[in-house]
C-alpha cells in the first residue's frame, strides 16, 4: 500500500499521471492484495481517470470479486456499460465470480446474457465461471448443461463440474466425472477429497489422497486441511504424522495458522495430547483459532482444570475469544463436572466479552446442568431461553434423564424429539432404556410397538481402530468377514477365562 502511494506521488511529480500505462501500474499494485484501504484508494484514483481502459476496469472487477465487497464489481460494470469501453472475455468471469460470492443467481443470469450479447457466451473462461455460479447456487442441472454444451473443455472445466457435484448432494456423480477426466490437477484432487470429507466419507478421502501422492502431485493447503480432517475423524495417527512431517520439510515448521489449528485438532482427536500441545507451543503466533483448537482438545479429554488455566492465559495474552471458544470452554466444564465454573463463564460471555450466546451455547449449559444431575434447573433454563429449544438440547436433557432415572422429564424430552424426528431409532432406544431402568415394562412394550408402526430402526454401532497403520472399521452385527465365526469364538473364550 505505502509503496503504491509512493509510486503514485513520484509519477505526479514527473508529470506522467495522465498516462494510462502508469495509472495501470498503480491500480494493479493497489489491487494485488485487496483490503478496504487499498481498494478505496484504487477506486478514488480510478474516478480521476477521464477514459479508463477495459484493462483498468477488469483490474477493478478482479479485486472487488475477491474482496468482501463483490457487489461493487457489479455496480462498476453498470458504470462501464453506460460510459464505455466495451468489455472483453476477461470481464465476465470476474463479474460471474462476484455473483457467485453474493449467491445472486438472478444477477448472474443477467451477466450471462450480457456475455452472449457481446459474443463471449461460448468462451471457455466464461463457461467455467458459469459452472461455478450455477453450482454455488445449487443449480446442478444448469451447470451440467453448460458443461455439456462446451465446444472445448480444459482441466478447469472438469474440475468446476467435480466441485459442483461434490458441493451438492451427489458425491457419486462427482466421482464419476473425476474418473472421466482426461487429466487431473492438484485442484481436481482437492475438490474430490474435500467432497468426501464433507460427506463424512473419510476413508475414501485418505485413499484418494494416497492415489494423488502416487501420481506425484504435491498437495496444496486445501488438500492438507481436508486430509487432516479425515485423519482426525478416522483416528489415523500414522497418516497425520506423515502429513506433519511433510509440512515440516516443506515449510521449515512455518505453518499457516489454519494448518496449525488443523494439526492441533488432529492430534487431540487421535489421542496424542503431548503432540497436540507441542504443535501449539511451537506456533509462531497464537491466534484465536489455535487457542480454540487447544481448548477443544483439552475439553475432549476431560482436562477441565488445564482448560480453565489455558483460557485465562489466552485472555491474559490479549487474544479475544469468539463464540466457538466458549463452546469449547463450556463443553470442557461439562465433561469435568465444573458446573459453577461453567455457569460463571456463560454469564461472562456477554458481560465481559460482548458475545451473545446462541443455541449451541444454550445447549452446552443444558448438557452441563443435566450431566451433573440438576434436571429441574435444566428444565427451568430451557423455559427461560430467548430461543426455542432444538433437538440437540432436548437430546441432552433426555440423556441426563436416562442417567438419573427421571422418567417424567425424560418423557417430555422424548415426546418433543420423536414428534420432530419420528424416524430416529436412537431416540426410541434411549426411551426404552429409561423405561427399563424404571421397571415400567408396559411402557417398554408400547415403545417397541410404536417403533414397528413407524418402521424405524437404530443404526448399528460402528467403531474404528488403527492396526498396523491401517484403519479398520467394525460394525455391530456385521458377519461379512470370512473369519467372523473364529473371531467371535476366540473372544468368547477370552471372556470365559476372565469370568472364571
Amino acid at each position: 500500500m505505502q509503496e503504491a502511494k509512493l509510486l503514485h506521488s513520484r509519477i505526479i511529480v514527473s508529470g506522467l499521471h495522465h498516462q494510462d500505462i502508469y495509472l495501470r501500474q498503480i491500480i494493479t499494485s493497489l489491487t494485488t492484495t485487496p483490503n478496504p484501504s487499498s481498494l478505496l484508494h484504487a477506486h478514488r484514483l480510478f474516478d480521476h481517470i477521464p477514459h479508463p481502459s477495459t484493462y483498468i476496469y477488469n483490474t477493478m472487477f478482479r479485486a472487488y470479486a475477491s474482496s468482501p465487497y463483490p457487489h461493487q464489481a457489479l455496480e462498476l460494470y453498470h458504470h462501464m456499460h453506460v460510459h464505455g469501453p466495451l468489455p472483453d472475455n476477461y470481464t465476465f468471469p470476474f463479474l460471474l465470480k462476484a455473483c457467485s460470492s453474493l449467491g445472486d443467481i438472478r444477477r448472474g443470469e443477467i451477466v450471462h446474457g450480457q456475455a452472449f450479447k457481446h459474443g463471449f457466451g461460448y468462451d471457455v473462461f466464461v463457461q467455467n465461471s458459469l459452472i461455478i455460479l450455477y453450482g454455488a447456487s445449487c443449480r446442478v442441472k444448469m451447470a451440467r448443461r453448460v458443461f455439456d454444451e462446451m465446444g472445448f473443455r480444459d482441466i478447469a472445466s472438469w474440475t468446476s463440474l467435480v466441485t459442483c457435484y461434490a458441493n451438492g448432494r451427489s458425491i457419486e456423480s462427482a466421482r464419476r466425472v473425476f474418473d472421466r477426466m482426461p487429466e487431473r490437477s492438484v485442484v481436481s484432487y482437492s475438490a474430490m477429497i474435500a467432497g468426501y470429507v464433507r460427506r463424512s466419507r473419510f476413508k475414501e478421502a485418505v485413499v484418494l489422497f494416497r492415489d494423488m501422492m502416487v501420481a506425484k502431485m504435491e498437495p496444496n493447503d486445501s488438500t492438507i486441511m481436508s486430509v487432516l480432517c479425515a485423519c482426525a475423524n478416522l483416528g489415523d495417527t500414522n497418516m497425520g504424522k506423515w502429513l506433519h512431517s511433510f509440512l515440516s520439510r516443506k515449510t521449515k515448521n512455518q505453518f499457516d495458522s489454519r494448518i496449525t489449528t488443523a494439526l492441533i485438532d488432529m492430534y487431540f482427536k487421535c489421542g496424542s495430547i503431548k503432540k497436540a500441545l507441542k504443535v501449539f507451543e511451537g506456533a509462531k503466533e497464537k491466534h484465536v483459532g489455535e487457542w480454540t483448537a487447544m481448548l477443544s482438545g483439552l475439553a475432549m479429554h476431560g482436562l477441565g482444570t488445564q482448560l480453565i488455566e489455558a483460557f485465562e492465559e489466552m485472555i491474559s495474552s490479549g487474544v479475544k475469544p469468539n463464540g466457538v471458544t466458549f463452546v469449547a470452554l463450556l463443553s470442557g466444564c461439562t465433561h469435568s463436572g465444573l458446573v459453577n465454573e461453567g455457569m460463571r463463564y456463560f454469564d461472562r460471555m456477554t458481560s465481559d466479552f460482548g458475545i451473545e450466546p446462541n443455541i449451541v451455547h444454550f445447549g452446552c449449559v443444558v448438557d452441563l446442568l443435566g450431566r451433573a444431575g440438576f434436571i429441574e434447573q435444566a428444565v427451568h433454563f430451557i423455559r427461560d431461553m430467548p430461543v426455542k429449544a432444538n433437538a440437540a438440547i432436548w437430546g441432552a436433557l433426555l440423556s441426563a434423564c436416562r442417567v438419573y432415572k427421571n422418567v417424567e422429564v425424560g418423557e417430555l424430552a422424548a415426546s418433543w424429539l420423536i414428534n420432530d424426528e419420528p424416524w430416529n431409532g436412537a431416540l426410541y432406544m434411549v426411551l426404552l432404556g429409561l423405561y427399563r431402568d424404571a421397571g415400567r415394562w408396559d411402557e417398554v412394550e408400547r415403545v417397541k410397538e410404536e417403533m414397528k408402526k413407524v418402521g424405524c430402526r437404530k443404526s448399528p454401532g460402528c467403531s474404528l481402530i488403527e492396526v498396523d497403520g491401517i484403519c479398520r472399521e467394525f460394525v455391530v452385527g456385521d458377519k461379512s468377514h470370512p473369519l467372523t465365526f473364529e473371531a467371535c469364538s476366540t473372544l468368547a473364550s477370552i471372556i470365559s477365562e476372565f469370568e472364571n
